[in-house]
C-alpha cells in the first residue's frame, strides 16, 4: 500500500500539530490575548512556534509521500522521517522571548531542509533514471 511510512508520519506530526496548537491557546488563556499577538511577545513565540511547524511540515511530507510513491527506500524515507521529526522538535527552542537558543533555530531548520532534500532528490532521480 503507497504511503504506508510517509502516513506514519504524517499522523506523529498531527499529534505534534495539535500539542502546538494547545500551547498556543495555552498561552493564550495565559496572557489573555484572543486574537493576534496582542503585542505580547510570549504570544509572538508561542505563534512563531506554531506558525513554523505549520510553514514548514507539510510541504516535508508531500515530498516524502511523492519519494515512497516513486519508491525509494523505506530505510531513506525512514531516514527523512526521523531527520524532520528531530529538527522540528529542536526547532522551537530556537525561538524564544530572549531570542532563544540560535543555534537550535539553525540545526533544526536545517534538519528540515535535510529531510526535504533527502525526498526531492529522491523524486528528481528517479524522474530522470
Amino acid at each position: 500500500m503507497p504511503f504506508q511510512i510517509a502516513a506514519m508520519y504524517a499522523a506523529i506530526f498531527g499529534i505534534l500539530f495539535i500539542g502546538f496548537s494547545f500551547y498556543v491557546s495555552a498561552v493564550r488563556a495565559k496572557t489573555g490575548v484572543s486574537t493576534g499577538d496582542g503585542g505580547n511577545i510570549a504570544m509572538v513565540v508561542a505563534m512563531r512556534r506554531h506558525g513554523n511547524m505549520a510553514e514548514s511540515t507539510p510541504f516535508a511530507l508531500l515530498l516524502m509521500a511523492l519519494a515512497e510513491a516513486n519508491d525509494l527506500s523505506a530505510m531513506w524515507v525512514h531516514i527523512a522521517g526521523l531527520v524532520l521529526i528531530a529538527g522540528r522538535l529542536i526547532h522551537p527552542f530556537g525561538i524564544g522571548e530572549g531570542g532563544g537558543n540560535f543555534p537550535a533555530r539553525i540545526v533544526g531548520q536545517s534538519a528540515t531542509y535535510i529531510a526535504m532534500a533527502i525526498a526531492a532528490v529522491s523524486i528528481l532521480w528517479s524522474s530522470i533514471s
